[in-house]
């Protein structure tokens, strides 16, 4: 694998990782307010959580828990999340790991 798409593929998935910790955050800070920022966490979020919920359907919040700040966050997908993006980091990093560019 070229260095280049090893790399671009390596600061996306941090991007993500980096994005799911934000929006945690920031609905622990803020609650269930809509603003511009915490739109755009959701935006970039949203469809790593859904690939997730899929993945682990019993993570998702039951209806009793709703409106509560557990609710709030999404229950344990963001969670699931991080750690899904974790190990396909270090999958990358073991695995597919490019040779160094010659001098």
């Amino acid at each position: 694998m070229n260095i280049f798409v090893f790399q671009m593929i390596n600061y996306t998935l941090s991007f993500l990782m980096w994005m799911i910790l934000g929006r945690i955050f920031m609905t622990l800070i803020f609650g269930k307010k809509d603003n511009v920022i915490s739109g755009l966490f959701r935006k970039i979020t949203d469809p790593v959580y859904q690939v997730v919920s899929a993945m682990v359907p019993f993570a998702i919040v039951p209806p009793e828990k709703q409106g509560t700040m557990w609710g709030a966050i999404g229950g344990c997908i963001p969670f699931f999340s991080f750690f899904l993006i974790v190990v396909l980091r270090l999958a990358l990093i073991l695995f597919f790991t490019p040779a160094p560019l010659p001098k």
